[in-house]
């Protein structure tokens, strides 16, 4: 009996003396433990109630509105780009022009002459081994 309470004598000052470290390591958190525990709690986040409105918005919408004159000058402007010229190809000479165009690019495509098809068989061959099976 007294070495079962001198047993439980020992462990008892054990956890009295882990107890005392413990809340050492509770004071020596880093600075981003605090904000992160209130941000997991849901702390911090305003409410959506208080969350102010975009008046920005109406403001950049009002600037769009232009004047007779403002509004033909960029009526010219746009009209006088060359990309918004109308196409004057018809849709058989753009079918020409592609076809054209493919050709071109089928006779840039040479054979390789890397590997043969032999060379890859046996490259194939060298890899293809027998796998376990159940």
């Amino acid at each position: 009996m007294r070495t079962i309470a001198m047993l439980f004598c020992i462990i008892l000052t054990g956890c009295a003396g882990s107890l005392g470290s413990s809340s050492d390591a509770g004071s020596a958190t880093p600075d981003w433990y605090e904000a992160r525990k209130a941000e997991f709690q849901g702390k911090g986040y305003p409410k959506l109630s208080r969350v102010p409105a975009n008046t920005s918005y109406e403001a950049r919408q009002s600037g769009l509105v232009k004047t007779a004159d403002e509004r033909e000058a960029l009526r010219t402007a746009f009209f006088n780009d060359p990309r918004s010229a109308t196409v004057s190809m018809t849709p058989a000479e753009i079918r020409a022009w592609g076809l054209e165009k493919r050709q071109q690019v089928v006779s840039l495509d040479t054979p390789s002459d890397f590997l043969t098809e032999e060379e890859i068989t046996s490259l194939f061959a060298l890899f293809e081994r027998p796998r376990a099976r159940r």
